[in-house]
């Protein structure tokens, strides 16, 4: 198949009838379909192609694309738990997702370009942290290798602030691209125009760029525009569901965060 190939087939594969979650998957290559049979591979091209139902495939054929699209799966589920592993705080090391979090996380799996955003909103203390460690595990769970970067917005501020040896521009590149960011405690630093401009061009750029992110804010809806300013509140509106966490403070109650 020619890499133009490749890449529409990999937007006719049929997940449900493979029983195999929805997700990008590498094509099997000549040489490992040819103990199938001769025209195995032109049947497989013409399939992925749209031309042939995946009924049409004999039992050997489907029995192989099952195998090879879960054993893909299998290994980016394990890469993406134990990333998650490393990286998770000690603290929510066991968040579990709830279900709006799943299931997010398997449109991530799905695409992360045109899966939606999330803006958590609530009390201090109310589990919205929580949350979002759940939902980030739930997309380690649904097998999608997306390694993600998770920083409250006045660690962000810490780390761009210009002092010697220090390429502030090259470390908020590195923020704003990655693949998919968990922004916490948004809008609870002292404003500023530095500071205002700084989320601008973060929510910005995951904006323009059609990347998924989690904002974590204590904000009441009302305030955002206030507070975080008119242009992000409206990006902000536009790519995020919003999900309201209610509740007591967890951590005066349970001790939890």
């Amino acid at each position: 198949m020619t890499d133009d190939q490749t890449h529409k087939s990999r937007l006719t594969i049929d997940h449900e009838g493979l029983g195999i979650p929805a997700g990008a998957y590498a094509l099997p290559t000549l040489g490992a379909v040819e103990h199938l049979g001769e025209d195995t591979h032109s049947r497989f091209a013409a399939h992925f192609a749209g031309e042939l139902p995946l009924s049409a495939l004999t039992d050997a054929e489907t029995a192989f694309l099952r195998e090879h699209f879960f054993d893909q799966f299998a290994d980016r589920r394990q890469r993406a738990l134990e990333y998650f592993g490393r990286n998770v705080p000690l603290r929510f090391r066991d968040a579990a997702p709830e279900e709006p979090a799943t299931a997010w996380a398997k449109e991530v799996a799905a695409d992360p370009h045109t899966a939606r955003s999330v803006l958590l909103l609530g009390p201090t203390g109310t589990g919205k942290t929580h949350w979002a460690y759940g939902a980030l595990r739930a997309v380690a769970s649904a097998g999608a290798w997306v390694p993600w970067t998770a920083v409250t917005e006045a660690d962000l501020y810490s780390r761009l602030r210009p002092r010697p040896g220090h390429d502030q521009e090259a470390e908020f590149q590195k923020i704003a691209r990655t693949p998919l960011l968990f922004l916490d405690d948004l809008g609870a630093a002292k404003p500023s125009e530095w500071a205002e401009e700084v989320i601008y061009r973060l929510v910005n750029h995951r904006y323009d760029h059609c990347l998924p992110s989690l904002f974590a804010s204590n904000l009441a809806p009302k305030g955002l525009a206030d507070t975080l300013g008119a242009r992000v509140a409206s990006r902000l509106t536009q790519m995020c569901d919003r999900i309201a966490i209610k509740g007591e403070d967890r951590r005066l109650t349970k001790g939890q965060a």
